[in-house]
C-alpha cells in the first residue's frame, strides 16, 4: 500500500469567477480552460499515484456532481462535509475522516491536500515534486510542507511566507519558513515581493496524518472536538445532528486556524510547475492565448478592433465585436452577463455573494 494519499479539495463556491461559477455549479465542476472541468484535470494530474490512493472532499450538495465527473473515484473516498465553513473546519473534517479511515496507520500515512481548481502547466514536475516531498516528510515526520511560488504580480489575496531557499543545502528545493503574512495590504505586498525572498503559498499541504491530527488537537482543540463529533454522528447516520453541530463551527481559513501557528513549516519552491490559482478572471485571461494587444478570448468568433487588454469569455459560436475598448472583462453565460474593468475584477466575489441574496 502506498503511503501517499492525495486529497483533492472540491468544496468551494468560486464566487470570484461569477457568472461562470455559481453556488449550484462552482468553478471546479466547470470546464474553464479546456474541455475537462478543473476537478477532472486535477484528478488526471494525480491519477499516476493510483485511483485507490485518491480522495475528494466536497460539500454534501456536490457529491452527485463529483460522482458524475469522476466515476472512477471509489465511493468510500468521497468525503462529504455537511456544511461549508471555509478551509479551516473543512481540512479538520478531512483529517478526522481520514484518521478514522486509516485508524492504526496514522503514523505511516502521508497526506497531500490540494485544491481542485489550480492550473499546473508542468504535470511531470508536479508529480516528481510530490514524490520528493513525500520522502522528506517520511524522514521529517514533524514537518508540514507548503509548496510555494515566486509571485508574478502584486496580489494581496494570498498567504505570503519568507523562506531562505538561497542558503538551503538539501538539494531538493526545501527551506524552513521563517515568517508568515496572511493577505497583506497592497503596499506591504509590493514591498515583500520587491525584497525577493517572499513567496506565495499555493494552498497545498503535505503532512503525516498523525502530525495533522496533533496540529489540530494543539492549536484548534475546540474545532477538532467539534469535527470529531460531526464525523461520528455522520457515521451513526445522524445527519441532522451533524448538520446542527456543523453550524457551530467558525468560518475560518486553515491558515488562520492552525497552519500559521504551527512551528515546523517547510517551503518547497514550486516555480517549475507553471502553477496558477484559477480563482480570478485576470488569471483566466493570462492563461488564455492573447493577441499582440493583450486581448484574449475563448473562441475565434471574437473580433477586437482598436482594442487592447480585454477578455471575452463566452459560448463558442457567438460573434462578439469589441471596438475601441480597453481593460474590460466580458463574460457571457447566456442568462447572465458580466462587464467590468480589469482592475475591478477582485470585487466580483463580493458582488456575486450580494447578488445571491437577492
Amino acid at each position: 500500500m502506498s503511503q501517499l494519499k492525495i486529497v483533492i479539495r472540491a468544496g468551494g463556491t468560486g464566487t470570484r469567477l461569477w457568472p461562470l461559477s455559481t453556488a449550484d455549479l462552482p468553478k471546479q465542476f466547470v470546464p474553464v480552460l479546456s474541455e475537462k472541468t478543473l476537478l477532472q484535470e486535477t484528478f488526471e494530474r494525480v491519477r499516476i499515484f493510483g485511483i485507490e490512493n485518491i480522495f475528494v472532499t466536497t460539500n454534501a450538495r456536490y457529491v452527485d456532481i463529483v460522482r458524475e465527473q469522476v466515476p472512477e473515484l471509489l465511493e468510500a473516498h468521497i468525503i462529504a462535509e455537511p456544511l461549508k465553513r471555509n478551509t479551516g473546519p473543512g481540512v479538520a473534517f478531512e483529517t478526522a475522516t481520514l484518521a478514522k479511515f486509516f485508524e492504526g496507520q496514522e503514523s505511516e500515512i502521508i497526506i497531500a491536500s490540494i485544491p481542485s481548481d489550480d492550473f499546473v502547466g508542468n504535470a511531470d514536475a508536479f508529480v516528481t515534486a510530490l514524490k520528493e516531498i513525500s520522502r522528506f516528510v517520511s524522514a521529517s515526520p514533524e514537518s508540514i510542507v507548503m509548496p510555494l511560488v515566486t509571485p508574478a504580480a502584486v496580489d494581496p489575496g494570498y498567504s505570503y511566507v519568507r523562506a531562505d531557499f538561497e542558503n538551503q543545502s538539501n538539494g531538493e528545493g526545501l527551506a524552513a519558513i521563517t515568517e508568515w503574512v496572511e493577505k497583506p495590504d497592497p503596499e506591504l505586498c509590493r514591498a515583500m515581493i520587491a525584497a525577493g525572498n517572499w513567496f506565495a503559498h499555493t494552498g497545498m499541504y503535505i503532512w503525516k496524518l498523525d502530525t495533522a491530527v496533533r496540529m489540530f488537537e494543539t492549536f484548534a482543540p475546540a474545532v477538532w472536538s467539534q469535527v470529531l463529533k460531526i464525523r461520528d454522528e455522520l457515521l451513526e447516520g445522524d445527519r441532522e445532528g451533524a448538520l446542527a453541530a456543523a453550524h457551530e463551527l467558525p468560518i475560518i481559513s486553515i491558515e488562520s486556524l492552525v497552519t500559521k501557528l504551527y512551528p515546523k513549516k517547510v517551503g518547497y519552491r514550486a516555480d517549475s510547475w507553471g502553477w496558477s490559482d484559477v480563482g480570478k478572471w485576470t488569471v483566466v485571461k493570462d492563461l488564455l492565448h492573447a493577441d499582440d494587444k493583450k486581448n484574449a478570448s475563448t473562441h475565434d468568433k471574437v473580433h477586437f478592433v482598436n482594442a487592447q487588454n480585454n477578455l471575452v469569455y463566452g459560448a463558442i459560436g457567438k460573434r462578439v465585436v469589441c471596438v475601441g475598448v480597453s481593460d474590460l472583462i466580458i463574460v457571457d453565460r447566456g442568462d447572465q452577463l458580466l462587464i467590468c474593468r480589469v482592475d475591478e475584477s477582485p470585487n466580483i466575489g463580493a458582488i456575486s455573494e450580494e447578488l445571491g441574496k437577492l
